[in-house]
């Protein structure tokens, strides 16, 4: 979940709850215009109040989850109609309870039972806090809070939407890649494997009558588990030699789907093909890290080529807390490195919130030892 999404959800919450700030403020002006009732307001209204608040709160987060607090609207319904019983001679302080209440009421349900809900709230509220000009006050000011509710939470379910969307097409992407690689191996391994199974069985049979034909059998078996060996091989090399720029489309794409913004800055020249491989794994694995273990609303991937070396930077903006110590990515990503006579460095970039994995890897550089703590912290 995004710390956009994040935002958008506790404004929504605020923005429907908050409405329950009107019956406070009308029972501030009740209490200030009839000080004679004061005790009659701290000890009735105020109590009442503060549980109406309470409840109001709490169906208002369930409304934001999607669900609807039945008990909690009934609770508050309750409480709204009795205040206003009670204090019935005061039609617009005690009203508001009514449009309150038929504000939250609205969310979740469909146009019909909103119109209807707020004509049944505006009716009971009229009844019971009746008044010169007060009807035209509640149906103002009330069809202004409920269209303004359902409009935030309206607003709220399109994103909540967009957000189920984004990820299921960026889990979508990776089962796709996972069918794509058993399929791959099935097709290719499934007959060998099967044909081996048959010849082991035929030798099985025949060893105790014709041991002449059961080592042929074992021979032949012998030779198609070499070439289903050799078959999974080169799946897996296929798999592992992966082209730059497709891992990097592939990337955007899945971030992208994932809610993060993606650019990218793409060398001008064509790379070693050694070099373009591990380049693709780095982002690879880089990438899926942003996705498990950062926060990131955006990510910026720059491959840039110098006559002598190539560098990649991988930046973030997603790390949570301080840096950590070195995980076992980026100790693998260290090692394809260091293969190439490359360096690689891991850890909090020059502004708040920002992780960068950087690459440095010379043309036919001679290969040699990582040194100690060079691979920097682990990728947020």
């Amino acid at each position: 979940m995004t710390r956009q999404f994040e935002r958008l959800r506790r404004a929504t919450l605020w923005s429907v709850a908050g409405v329950v700030v009107m019956p406070w403020m009308g029972l501030a002006v009740y209490l200030t215009d009839k000080p004679d009732n004061l005790l009659l307001g701290f000890a009735v209204a105020v109590p009442a109040l503060a549980l109406f608040s309470h409840l109001y709160v709490r169906a208002a987060r369930a409304a934001v989850a999607g669900r609807v607090a039945i008990r909690e609207l009934a609770a508050t319904a309750a409480i709204a109609v009795a205040l206003m019983v009670v204090f019935n001679r005061e039609p617009i302080p005690m009203g508001l309870l009514g449009i309150c209440w038929g504000a939250l009421a609205v969310l979740n349900t469909t146009r019909l039972v909103a119109v209807l809900v707020y004509l049944g709230t505006l009716a009971v509220s009229y009844a019971l806090s009746p008044g010169e000009g007060v009807l035209f006050f509640y149906g103002v000011v009330g069809g202004i809070t409920v269209l303004a509710s359902r409009f935030q939470f309206w607003f709220w379910q399109v994103v909540a939407a967009a957000q189920e969307g984004r990820e299921a097409q960026a889990k979508l992407a990776v089962t796709e890649e996972r069918l794509r690689f058993s399929r791959d191996l099935h097709d290719v391994v499934g007959h060998r494997l099967s044909a081996i199974a048959v010849k082991c069985e035929l030798a099985a049979r025949l060893a105790g009558t014709d041991a002449a034909a059961a080592e042929t059998q074992m021979r032949e078996a012998r030779g198609l588990a070499r070439e289903a060996l050799r078959e999974i091989r080169e799946v897996v090399q296929g798999y592992r030699t992966v082209d730059l720029a497709a891992e990097l489309r592939s990337v955007r794409a899945v971030l992208e789907a994932a809610g993060i913004a993606c650019r990218l800055r793409l060398p001008g020249q064509e790379l070693p093909h050694e070099v373009g491989t591990v380049l693709a794994w780095l982002v690879r694995e880089g990438s899926t890290n942003v996705l498990r273990h950062a926060d990131a609303t955006w990510c910026r991937i720059t491959v840039a080529a110098a006559p002598d070396r190539v560098e990649l930077t991988l930046a973030n903006d997603g790390m949570r807390g301080p840096a950590g110590t070195a995980g076992s990515g980026v100790i693998g990503m260290t090692e394809r490195v260091t293969a190439l006579g490359g360096t690689l460095t891991a850890g909090p970039g020059p502004r708040p919130g920002e992780y960068v994995l950087s690459a440095k890897i010379p043309y036919g550089g001679p290969p040699r030892r990582p040194e100690h703590g060079e691979h920097g912290g682990e990728v947020g």
